[in-house]
């Protein structure tokens, strides 16, 4: 993945490349500093240098959430305000944003839920488009070809293959097309609203969500990118099929509650998918009613009657009282005790 988001940064007319493990907030964004004569000024930082280009940000999860937090407004508002040492100013950051990360675990574990996999919060989460998941799965022919490509590297007189296309016929063809600004036709804003209309109805009012108009935008966006990659003043019903199909395989990657094996876009959202909320709504009811009877509830009487009544396994119902601690709706006054934060 490194190697694709350095290879994504080099034939990109406008990218820049740099890894979330040594990065700072004023890294990404911009920098106020003292100059020699004791004035201010600002120094931009990677999201606004790429400035309608790309930035590719290796180990996302790496950073400090300190430093994080500082590209929410990059990616939903395409600008970036600074207010530091008498100094105002908002900046643009019109950059397209491709980041990669790593599992929490090491490696992704398929029955747990994407932000229980991955150790970033759902507020950067829901504001990428879309979201991929790069698997290292036993397959023999991939393994197979993977392997020989390795060993072919490090053979004597080895000559390394020529690309389809050279980096500068690249650089210089992605240059002319993000000059073209596509509109939508009528046959392509009907493949994509039926396909949103499809989803919101495809549960009931008060179950799982699969989609939002967030996703309706990001379909927009998709259709447009692969219409000027074609060099068309139009987007047509087929760069809405594209984009559909795209959509729906990475919601089908990431999107899935692993219970219910459903598409549940608060799954992103939010990170709690509606099973979950429901779970934890319960063991909510549970926690008052044992706190009734004895004032303070003991965490091991919980655990046992989450596992009771949830039919759980314990360390399930120890995640449902360490999620809900964590959240501020429990807390421990003191060691084993728990108590709700409001009556």
């Amino acid at each position: 993945k490194s190697q694709l988001l350095q290879y994504v940064s080099r034939i990109a007319p406008r990218g820049l490349y740099t890894s979330g493990r040594g990065t700072t907030a004023a890294g990404l964004t911009a920098a106020v500093l003292r100059e020699k004569t004791g004035g201010m000024v600002l120094e931009a930082g990677a999201l606004v240098l790429a400035d309608k280009g790309i930035a590719c940000i290796d180990e996302l999860d790496k950073m400090r959430p300190d430093d994080r937090v500082a590209i929410h407004e990059a990616l939903e508002q395409q600008t970036v305000s600074v207010a530091k040492g008498g100094i105002v100013a908002t900046l643009n950051a019109r950059a397209a944003v491709l980041a990669a990360a790593n599992p929490a675990l090491g490696r992704y574990e398929p029955h747990r839920n994407i932000n229980e996999n991955i150790n970033l919060p759902v507020t950067i989460l829901s504001r990428f488009d879309l979201i991929f998941l790069v698997k290292d799965l036993p397959e023999p022919e991939n393994d197979s070809r993977m392997s020989e490509h390795i060993l072919s590297l490090h053979k004597t007189k080895h000559t390394p293959e020529e690309a389809p296309f050279p980096p500068d016929f690249l650089r210089k063809y992605i240059s002319y097309a993000k000059r073209i600004a596509p509109v939508l036709t009528p046959e392509a804003v009907k493949e994509l609203q039926d396909f949103y209309l499809k989803m919101r109805n495809t549960t009931g009012k008060e179950a799982a969500v699969a989609i939002t108009p967030r996703q309706l935008e990001g379909l927009v966006r998709i259709s447009e990118a692969r219409a000027r990659a074609f060099l068309r003043e139009e987007v047509t019903v087929e760069d809405a099929k594209s984009a559909v199909k795209i959509m729906s395989y990475a919601l089908y990657d990431v999107g899935v509650d692993v219970k219910t094996g459903k598409i549940d876009i608060d799954t992103i959202m939010t990170g709690k998918p509606a099973t979950v909320r429901d779970s934890l709504g319960r063991v909510m009811a549970i926690v008052a009613e044992l706190e009734r009877e004895t004032g303070t509830v003991e965490e091991k009487i919980l655990t046992a009657a989450i596992v009771e009544r949830e039919k759980v396994t314990d360390g399930e119902a120890r995640r449902f009282v360490g999620q809900l601690i964590k959240e501020g709706m429990i807390y421990s006054p003191k060691e084993g005790k728990l108590k709700r934060t409001s009556g």
